[in-house]
Protein backbone atom coordinates (compact mmCIF):
# COMPACT_ATOMS: atom_id res chain seq x y z
CA UNK A 1 0.00 0.00 0.00
CA UNK A 2 1.29 3.45 -0.92
CA UNK A 3 1.97 5.77 1.99
CA UNK A 4 -0.25 8.46 0.45
CA UNK A 5 -3.51 8.51 -1.49
CA UNK A 6 -5.00 11.31 -3.64
CA UNK A 7 -8.62 11.19 -4.77
CA UNK A 8 -9.84 13.49 -7.53
CA UNK A 9 -13.52 13.45 -8.46
CA UNK A 10 -15.23 16.82 -7.82
CA UNK A 11 -14.51 19.49 -10.45
CA UNK A 12 -10.81 18.58 -10.56
CA UNK A 13 -8.50 16.92 -13.07
CA UNK A 14 -5.32 14.94 -12.46
CA UNK A 15 -2.42 16.92 -13.90
CA UNK A 16 1.35 16.65 -14.28
CA UNK A 17 3.99 19.02 -12.95
CA UNK A 18 4.52 20.24 -16.51
CA UNK A 19 0.85 21.19 -16.75
CA UNK A 20 1.08 23.04 -13.43
CA UNK A 21 3.81 25.20 -14.91
CA UNK A 22 1.28 26.51 -17.47
CA UNK A 23 -1.30 27.63 -14.89
CA UNK A 24 -1.64 31.41 -14.57
CA UNK A 25 -1.35 32.96 -11.12
CA UNK A 26 -3.52 35.91 -10.01
CA UNK A 27 -1.85 39.25 -9.40
CA UNK A 28 -0.67 39.96 -5.86
CA UNK A 29 -2.20 42.73 -3.77
CA UNK A 30 -0.89 44.65 -0.76
CA UNK A 31 -2.27 41.99 1.61
CA UNK A 32 -2.50 38.85 -0.55
CA UNK A 33 0.44 36.99 -2.11
CA UNK A 34 -0.68 34.10 -4.34
CA UNK A 35 2.02 31.50 -4.95
CA UNK A 36 2.34 29.86 -8.38
CA UNK A 37 1.60 26.16 -8.01
CA UNK A 38 4.79 25.18 -9.78
CA UNK A 39 6.84 27.43 -7.47
CA UNK A 40 5.35 25.72 -4.43
CA UNK A 41 6.18 22.24 -5.75
CA UNK A 42 9.69 23.10 -6.93
CA UNK A 43 10.55 24.92 -3.69
CA UNK A 44 9.28 21.96 -1.70
CA UNK A 45 11.37 19.56 -3.77
CA UNK A 46 14.54 21.66 -3.33
CA UNK A 47 14.12 21.76 0.46
CA UNK A 48 13.45 18.01 0.58
CA UNK A 49 16.61 17.30 -1.43
CA UNK A 50 18.69 19.45 0.88
CA UNK A 51 17.49 17.18 3.69
CA UNK A 52 18.29 13.95 1.78
CA UNK A 53 14.62 13.25 1.07
CA UNK A 54 13.59 12.37 -2.47
CA UNK A 55 10.22 12.23 -4.22
CA UNK A 56 9.49 8.70 -5.50
CA UNK A 57 6.12 9.52 -7.01
CA UNK A 58 3.89 12.58 -7.26
CA UNK A 59 0.20 13.12 -7.98
CA UNK A 60 -1.64 16.41 -8.43
CA UNK A 61 -5.30 17.36 -8.86
CA UNK A 62 -6.23 20.84 -10.07
CA UNK A 63 -9.62 22.52 -9.92
CA UNK A 64 -10.77 23.48 -13.38
CA UNK A 65 -10.43 27.19 -12.65
CA UNK A 66 -6.72 26.57 -12.01
CA UNK A 67 -6.78 28.19 -8.58
CA UNK A 68 -6.91 25.24 -6.18
CA UNK A 69 -4.32 22.47 -6.03
CA UNK A 70 -4.29 19.14 -4.18
CA UNK A 71 -1.36 16.75 -4.15
CA UNK A 72 0.41 13.79 -2.62
CA UNK A 73 4.17 13.14 -2.71
CA UNK A 74 5.46 9.64 -2.00
CA UNK A 75 8.84 10.08 -0.31
CA UNK A 76 12.01 8.06 0.14
CA UNK A 77 13.27 8.92 3.59
CA UNK A 78 15.92 7.04 5.53
CA UNK A 79 14.34 7.37 8.97
CA UNK A 80 10.98 5.81 8.09
CA UNK A 81 10.21 2.08 7.87
CA UNK A 82 11.49 0.88 4.49
CA UNK A 83 12.28 4.50 3.66
CA UNK A 84 8.59 5.22 3.04
CA UNK A 85 6.58 8.31 3.99
CA UNK A 86 4.27 10.79 2.29
CA UNK A 87 3.41 14.47 2.20
CA UNK A 88 -0.05 15.75 1.35
CA UNK A 89 -0.63 19.30 0.18
CA UNK A 90 -3.47 21.63 -0.67
CA UNK A 91 -3.53 25.32 -1.49
CA UNK A 92 -5.66 27.87 -3.29
CA UNK A 93 -4.90 31.21 -4.90
CA UNK A 94 -8.45 32.55 -4.45
CA UNK A 95 -8.19 33.35 -0.70
CA UNK A 96 -10.28 30.31 0.30
CA UNK A 97 -7.44 28.10 1.54
CA UNK A 98 -3.98 28.56 3.05
CA UNK A 99 -0.89 26.60 2.00
CA UNK A 100 -1.15 23.35 3.96
CA UNK A 101 1.13 20.33 4.26
CA UNK A 102 0.39 17.13 6.15
CA UNK A 103 2.82 14.24 6.64
CA UNK A 104 2.64 10.63 7.69
CA UNK A 105 3.14 6.97 7.00
CA UNK A 106 -0.49 7.20 5.85
CA UNK A 107 -1.70 10.37 4.13
CA UNK A 108 -5.07 10.94 2.44
CA UNK A 109 -5.94 14.02 0.36
CA UNK A 110 -9.24 14.41 -1.47
CA UNK A 111 -10.76 17.26 -3.46
CA UNK A 112 -13.84 17.04 -1.21
CA UNK A 113 -11.57 18.63 1.46
CA UNK A 114 -10.63 15.50 3.42
CA UNK A 115 -7.02 16.07 4.49
CA UNK A 116 -5.45 13.47 6.80
CA UNK A 117 -1.97 12.71 8.04
CA UNK A 118 -0.11 12.06 11.28
CA UNK A 119 1.21 15.62 11.38
CA UNK A 120 0.10 19.01 10.05
CA UNK A 121 3.52 20.36 9.09
CA UNK A 122 2.44 23.66 7.54
CA UNK A 123 -0.63 25.90 7.57
CA UNK A 124 0.30 29.34 6.24
CA UNK A 125 -1.92 32.01 4.70
CA UNK A 126 -0.97 33.78 1.46
CA UNK A 127 -0.12 37.08 3.17
CA UNK A 128 2.19 39.75 1.84
CA UNK A 129 4.84 38.71 4.39
CA UNK A 130 4.97 35.11 3.19
CA UNK A 131 8.50 33.79 2.63
CA UNK A 132 7.85 30.44 1.00
CA UNK A 133 11.32 28.91 1.35
CA UNK A 134 11.49 29.72 5.07
CA UNK A 135 8.02 28.34 5.76
CA UNK A 136 8.77 25.09 3.91
CA UNK A 137 12.11 24.76 5.72
CA UNK A 138 10.27 24.94 9.04
CA UNK A 139 7.71 22.39 7.82
CA UNK A 140 10.39 19.88 6.82
CA UNK A 141 12.08 20.30 10.20
CA UNK A 142 8.77 19.41 11.86
CA UNK A 143 8.49 16.44 9.51
CA UNK A 144 11.95 15.17 10.45
CA UNK A 145 11.38 15.64 14.17
CA UNK A 146 8.08 13.77 13.98
CA UNK A 147 9.51 10.85 12.03
CA UNK A 148 12.56 10.65 14.24
CA UNK A 149 10.24 10.03 17.19
CA UNK A 150 8.10 7.65 15.16
CA UNK A 151 11.10 5.58 14.08
CA UNK A 152 12.14 5.13 17.72
CA UNK A 153 8.65 3.98 18.61
CA UNK A 154 8.66 1.46 15.76
CA UNK A 155 11.99 0.08 16.96
CA UNK A 156 10.43 -0.36 20.41
CA UNK A 157 7.47 -2.23 18.90
CA UNK A 158 9.85 -4.53 17.01
CA UNK A 159 11.69 -5.29 20.25
CA UNK A 160 8.53 -5.84 22.31
CA UNK A 161 7.78 -9.56 22.47
CA UNK A 162 4.11 -10.55 22.64
CA UNK A 163 2.88 -13.83 24.10
CA UNK A 164 0.09 -15.64 22.29
CA UNK A 165 -2.22 -14.90 25.19
CA UNK A 166 -1.47 -11.17 25.01
CA UNK A 167 -1.83 -11.17 21.22
CA UNK A 168 -5.30 -12.69 21.53
CA UNK A 169 -6.23 -10.05 24.08
CA UNK A 170 -5.04 -7.26 21.77
CA UNK A 171 -6.96 -8.75 18.85
CA UNK A 172 -10.05 -8.81 21.05
CA UNK A 173 -9.56 -5.18 22.13
CA UNK A 174 -9.00 -3.76 18.64
CA UNK A 175 -12.21 -5.24 17.30
CA UNK A 176 -14.36 -4.77 20.41
CA UNK A 177 -13.31 -1.10 20.53
CA UNK A 178 -14.45 -0.75 16.92
CA UNK A 179 -11.06 0.34 15.58
CA UNK A 180 -11.48 -2.24 12.80
CA UNK A 181 -14.71 -3.94 11.64
CA UNK A 182 -15.27 -7.35 13.21
CA UNK A 183 -15.45 -9.03 9.78
CA UNK A 184 -11.66 -8.59 9.52
CA UNK A 185 -10.90 -10.45 12.76
CA UNK A 186 -10.33 -13.92 11.20
CA UNK A 187 -7.94 -12.52 8.58
CA UNK A 188 -5.96 -10.50 11.13
CA UNK A 189 -5.68 -13.51 13.42
CA UNK A 190 -4.54 -15.78 10.57
CA UNK A 191 -1.95 -13.28 9.36
CA UNK A 192 -0.40 -13.07 12.82
CA UNK A 193 -0.65 -16.67 14.04
CA UNK A 194 -0.16 -18.40 10.68
CA UNK A 195 2.11 -15.96 8.80
CA UNK A 196 2.98 -16.63 5.18
CA UNK A 197 5.43 -13.72 4.82
CA UNK A 198 8.58 -13.09 6.84
CA UNK A 199 7.48 -9.69 8.20
CA UNK A 200 4.71 -11.34 10.25
CA UNK A 201 6.81 -14.20 11.68
CA UNK A 202 8.37 -12.51 14.76
CA UNK A 203 6.02 -12.61 17.75
CA UNK A 204 6.30 -8.88 18.38
CA UNK A 205 4.00 -5.90 18.75
CA UNK A 206 5.21 -4.66 15.34
CA UNK A 207 4.18 -7.91 13.62
CA UNK A 208 0.76 -7.66 15.23
CA UNK A 209 0.42 -4.02 14.17
CA UNK A 210 1.35 -5.03 10.62
CA UNK A 211 -1.32 -7.74 10.64
CA UNK A 212 -3.93 -5.13 11.50
CA UNK A 213 -2.78 -2.63 8.87
CA UNK A 214 -2.64 -5.38 6.23
CA UNK A 215 -6.29 -6.35 6.71
CA UNK A 216 -7.27 -2.67 6.86
CA UNK A 217 -6.54 -2.54 3.11
CA UNK A 218 -9.95 -4.18 2.67
CA UNK A 219 -11.65 -1.08 4.09
CA UNK A 220 -12.76 1.93 2.02
CA UNK A 221 -10.06 4.61 1.98
CA UNK A 222 -12.28 7.10 3.84
CA UNK A 223 -12.55 4.78 6.86
CA UNK A 224 -9.19 3.06 6.45
CA UNK A 225 -7.09 6.15 7.14
CA UNK A 226 -8.76 7.06 10.48
CA UNK A 227 -8.56 3.39 11.49
CA UNK A 228 -4.83 3.17 10.79
CA UNK A 229 -4.26 6.36 12.79
CA UNK A 230 -6.32 4.97 15.67
CA UNK A 231 -4.23 1.77 15.54
CA UNK A 232 -1.12 3.93 15.88
CA UNK A 233 -2.53 5.52 19.01
CA UNK A 234 -3.51 2.12 20.40
CA UNK A 235 0.06 0.85 19.96
CA UNK A 236 1.49 4.03 21.46
CA UNK A 237 2.88 5.50 18.27
CA UNK A 238 3.29 9.24 17.75
CA UNK A 239 0.32 11.03 16.23
CA UNK A 240 0.13 14.73 15.65
CA UNK A 241 -2.67 17.04 14.51
CA UNK A 242 -5.00 15.87 11.80
CA UNK A 243 -7.00 17.84 9.30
Amino acid sequence: MEAGTLLSHIDTDLVTREQLALVETPEATRSFKPVPHIELIETLERVLRLNQITIRKEQFALRRDGLTLFGVLQLQYQDTPDGMAALGLRTSNNRTMSIQLCAGLSVFVCDNMVFRGDLIALNRKHTAGLHLRTEINHAILRFQDHFGKLTGEIINLKERSVSDTDAKAILHDVFVKGILPIRLLPDASNLYFEPFVDEFRPRTAWSLHNAFTAVAKEMPITTRMPAIQELGRYFGMTNGDKG
